[in-house]
């Protein structure tokens, strides 16, 4: 696929989206080599014949990627994230605008899904030149000093020719937000600082409470919540990776036959009210419908109820604190 003469390829990115993006000029000679121990992410590519001169990835990361132009060396407005962060630094092939790289970076983002939340260029109303090229280049020069004299020459623009963007790609739970400079120099070379942040849940339902911990929980709390029951996204469906802590409750039910249980179903705050309340509801429902067909327990032992928001043990305002919301919870009748 090829937009504006860019060449599109699309392969998978590893557990967060279903398409990556790789921007080649094929015809352009490769620039130089890229610095030690240095690599294209897999989301976003470089725009080809550009060189790395600059990199940085940390596992996780909090950052604050600007959504407004600079003004007294300061963002008006910033946009965070936070999650496995990648800085790359890049020096475009010889003869490249800023204008022409920026344009088919947006080109191919916005082809692949990503939403536009932001754009700034040179100019008086403009994303505020020199000074913006360096306060957005801080975090990568301070990463990598080993590397520090090559990416001010082609990052920080004496000239003003600076542009930007940033983008968002939503994909169920899981997010990327990307933010990219690209600035001009005199002679120089144009350089690209991409900053691309990946995050999702928090991995809080890879442990599955076997029927003692289901049993102590309901005797110290009168509840205990069950993560290892995993439903496809806006989806009352149950993962078959559930059947590990479905046959646990099951063990807890035969052993103990007097016992009634709330099968009770949370969501995050994500969408309507209504919406999650009727979500929460089929969950619940869903868990009963097994725990009666494959597992044998009476009906009357089981009530289902959806509370969507309504009980969140975390904050809704982070994703760690919104996988957290999300579950289902066995209560002592």
């Amino acid at each position: 696929m090829k937009i504006n003469g860019i060449n599109i390829a699309e392969s998978l990115s590893t557990a967060l989206i279903a398409s990556a993006i790789t921007l080649l000029f094929l015809a352009t000679p490769a620039l130089g080599t890229d610095v030690p121990n240095s690599k294209d992410n897999p989301i976003v590519s470089r725009f080809a014949g550009s060189a790395i001169v600059g990199y940085q990835q940390s596992a996780f990361d909090e950052v604050q990627l600007p959504i407004g132009p600079l003004r007294n060396a300061v963002f008006d407005k910033t946009y965070p994230s936070k999650g496995k962060v990648t800085r790359i630094a890049y020096a475009a092939p010889d003869g490249k605008t800023s204008a022409e790289v920026l344009a088919n970076f947006q080109n191919a983002l916005q082809g692949h899904g990503f939403k536009l939340l932001y754009t700034c260029a040179s100019g008086s109303d403009g994303c505020g030149g020199f000074n913006f090229s360096q306060k957005y280049a801080e975090g990568i020069l301070s990463g990598d000093p080993s590397h520090y004299n090559a990416m001010i020459g082609v990052l920080y623009s004496t000239n003003d020719d600076v542009r930007y963007l940033l983008a968002e790609l939503q994909r169920g739970t899981a997010k990327v937000d990307v933010g990219l400079m690209v600035a001009k120099n005199n002679d120089n070379p144009a350089g690209v600082l991409l900053q691309i942040v990946e995050s999702g849940d928090m991995p809080t339902d890879q442990v599955t409470v076997d029927s003692a911990a289901m049993e102590k929980g309901l005797r110290t709390d009168g509840k205990i919540a069950l993560y290892g029951l995993h439903f496809a996204t806006d989806s009352a469906n149950l993962e078959p990776d559930s059947e590990q802590t479905l046959k646990q409750m099951s063990d807890l039910l035969h052993k103990e036959p007097t016992l009634k249980v709330y099968i009770v179903g949370h969501t995050d705050n994500t969408g309507t009210l209504a919406h999650n309340l009727a979500l929460s509801q089929a969950r619940a429902d869903a868990v009963i419908k097994v725990l009666v067909s494959h597992y044998g327990i009476a009906p009357a032992r089981l009530s289902a109820k959806g509370l969507a928001s309504y009980s969140p043990v975390a904050s809704n305002r982070d994703d760690a604190g919104k996988a957290k919301n999300r579950r289902v919870e066995m209560v002592e009748q």
